[in-house]
């Protein structure tokens, strides 16, 4: 009994075990902020990644330069095209895409009002037409906590526009 003692009284005063257990209380912490910083970078790099189509679709335009209608259809089924495939997401000819859709269309701009009309012409004939061709895309980013119960899917909305005429 007394060894059983002396025993017991040696593993109180040992302190090597500390460190494994307080190890066992921050692990599982350390584990979870990394896997944190990771998602939120997915995150960040997915968003980036849309802002540089979208960026890239401009650059698209302005180097077309439409004049006509023609040209102009062309060039958006082009940058509809590009847009899709650079990001996977479905092109629609829709001026609302659903998520996971990507889309490029016209609008247009009487004078210096602030608002955009989807079809051509003014009701003031004196005030000049402005044309605008627009990209957006809509798609979700799931993050694997969401897995967990934590959080929910992002949805992320890129929406870029250049002015042609």
């Amino acid at each position: 009994m007394i060894s059983i003692l002396r025993w017991g009284n040696r593993f109180v005063r040992e302190d090597r075990a500390s460190v494994l257990i307080e190890t066992a209380f921050v692990a599982p912490v350390l584990v979870g902020l990394t896997l944190g910083g990771v998602e939120l970078g997915a995150m960040y790099a997915k968003q980036t990644e849309l802002q540089q189509v979208a960026s890239n679709a401009m650059e698209i335009v302005l180097t077309a330069a439409p004049k006509t209608e023609t040209e102009g259809a062309a060039t958006i089924a082009q940058v509809r095209a590009y847009a899709a495939s650079a990001t996977g997401l479905t092109p629609t000819t829709s001026t609302t895409p659903e998520v996971g859709q990507v889309a490029v269309f016209k609008r247009y701009r009487c004078g210096n009002n602030s608002e955009r009309q989807a079809t051509y012409g003014c009701s003031n004939t004196s005030q000049t037409i402005s044309t605008f061709v627009i990209v957006y895309m809509r798609t979700n980013y799931r993050p694997v906590w969401v897995d967990y119960g934590v959080g929910h899917a992002m949805e992320f909305n890129v929406r870029r526009s250049v002015q042609i005429g």
